[in-house]
């Protein structure tokens, strides 16, 4: 069984101020169970899972899972291998607690809202605090609607418009090479929000914007997403200037002048990965000299 990764496809930082966010699951990067049979291999793979499953114990999960066998199968050598690269906001310790859940349960909540809460609970272990989103689209291999009133629901996104012909529209990921943690940023901005002019901004302003954007990504509406998302784009290059690399400023301006294609936050910001859309990835790929990966 594969757990995949995701991305927040929109809601990054403005969740906070009531948006709507919308996650998917990314199948190019995994994690699955697999057994070590080397003692000093088997130690070294399963890096702090032995601590973990004392975590989980410590808060009285062990009435959800079964955290005995989880505890006898890592001594049988279990551990989880997986591509998703950490630092990045894709999931990498939400695709372990989602196979953990989907290995170990034994009464799950019924409802999506208490199941992220469930998720967010085991997630504190690797970030201190966490929301539950990300395990929870990995879990559910699908992607979440996550409201402003807390309601949290598995939703169908229609495809996009069909390409213009001779083009290749595509959303993509543009890797930037860099390594970050998310607390930084999201203080960061809560610090910035304290400014009246700064927070009123993201709420009359990045918030309608960006739950248009999912309004448009959900029916399937090209043409209006894309003008959603260069709302987005320009909006964030002056409130989120701070999470985006020095580096990926000119590239980020460059989409803002042309047509060809614009880029915004993914997730935390400060690294990892930006999100574009573009008209025809194929160009893309001979415009922007980075690492590509084809979304939608």
């Amino acid at each position: 069984m594969k757990y995949n990764a995701k991305i927040l496809l929109f809601g990054e930082h403005t969740v906070i101020k009531g948006s709507q966010a919308l996650a998917m699951p990314i199948t190019k990067h995994f994690g699955s169970w697999q057994y070590a049979f080397d003692s000093m291999e088997k130690q070294t793979l399963q890096q702090k899972l032995p601590l973990l499953v004392q975590y989980l114990n410590e808060q009285s999960l062990d009435s959800v899972l079964d955290l005995a066998s989880f505890s006898k199968e890592l001594q049988a050598g279990l551990y989880f291998k997986s591509n998703i690269p950490t630092g990045y906001g894709m999931g990498s310790s939400g695709a372990l607690c989602a196979g953990i859940v989907d290995r170990y349960q034994l009464q799950l909540p019924k409802s999506y809202a208490k199941l992220k809460q469930l998720f967010g609970q085991m997630e504190s272990f690797f970030h201190g605090t966490s929301s539950g989103m990300d395990p929870l689209v990995c879990y559910l291999n699908y992607p979440v609607l996550f409201s402003s009133n807390g309601e949290v629901d598995r939703v169908d996104l229609r495809p996009l418009g069909a390409s213009k012909k001779g083009m290749d529209r595509a959303i993509f990921l543009l890797d930037t090479h860099i390594q970050r943690e998310t607390a930084p940023y999201v203080n960061g901005f809560l610090k910035r929000c304290e400014q009246s002019a700064y927070n009123e901004q993201c709420k009359e302003e990045l918030v309608p914007l960006v739950n248009q954007a999912i309004q448009d990504t959900m029916v399937g509406n090209w043409e209006k997403l894309y003008q959603s998302w260069e709302g987005v784009s320009y909006l964030q290059y002056d409130l989120f200037d701070f999470m985006i690399p020095d580096a990926f400023k000119e590239i980020w301006l460059q989409g803002l002048k042309s047509d060809a294609f614009k880029l915004k936050i993914c997730g935390a910001g400060g690294g990892g990965f930006l999100l574009g859309i573009c008209d025809d990835f194929k160009q893309m790929e001979q415009v922007i000299p980075h690492s590509l990966i084809r979304v939608v």
